[in-house]
């Protein structure tokens, strides 16, 4: 099953891109302070850009990626519980180890067995940023969610081309996993659990 759809340039940036960065904003600047806002916005849209690229190209910047580990650190500290001493809360550093070497070794495991790629280096930072943010209570949650929607969707595109699933089909994990990660923050700052 080919994701060629998520390409097409022109549908991009109005139906997608600006309607869920007007989203995360809406929501954020509707259910937070302005503090918790601005950082939900940060998140989300940070999330967002690399879901868009990792759709369209197969990749993960590091320019994204990495500094929302230590930015997920710091926010989980004083920054947004301020009734805390710590700068960095304990479960969101192993949020950040787990997240990292978890999806470190399925990647490792993965190439052993099939003698191929399945899971960029991209994924690993991601995962661990997601742990930065969310810790590793939640990050299950995150990468469950995710793996969630990128199986349905194919199952969808399968479906719908009259195609059978195939193993070898190229699927952005971060595609899925970005959004994931500042669902599951967002519904976390919120007070809600999935």
């Amino acid at each position: 099953v080919s994701m060629g759809w998520l390409t097409h340039r022109v549908l991009w940036v109005p139906l997608i891109v600006f309607p869920a960065a007007l989203g995360i904003a809406a929501f954020s600047f509707a259910t937070f302070s302005l503090e918790l806002a601005v950082v939900s916005c940060l998140l989300g849209w940070t999330m967002l850009a690399i879901a868009v690229i990792d759709a369209r190209r197969f990749i993960i910047p590091d320019i994204l990626s990495l500094p929302a580990i230590p930015a997920g650190l710091l926010a989980s500290g004083r920054l947004l519980e301020p009734s805390t001493s710590d700068l960095v809360r304990i479960d969101h550093a192993i949020g950040m180890l787990a997240g990292g070497l978890g999806l470190w070794l399925v990647r490792a495991l993965y190439f052993r067995i099939r003698q191929r790629e399945g899971l960029g280096l991209g994924d690993v930072k991601l995962a661990a940023a997601g742990g930065a943010w969310i810790g590793w209570q939640s990050l299950s949650d995150a990468i469950l969610l995710a793996a969630a929607m990128a199986l349905s969707l194919i199952i969808v595109l399968a479906v719908m081309r009259g195609k059978e699933l195939s193993a070898a089909a190229k699927v952005p994990f971060g595609c899925f996993l970005a959004p994931s990660i500042w669902l599951v923050w967002a519904l976390a700052a919120y007070g809600q659990t999935l």
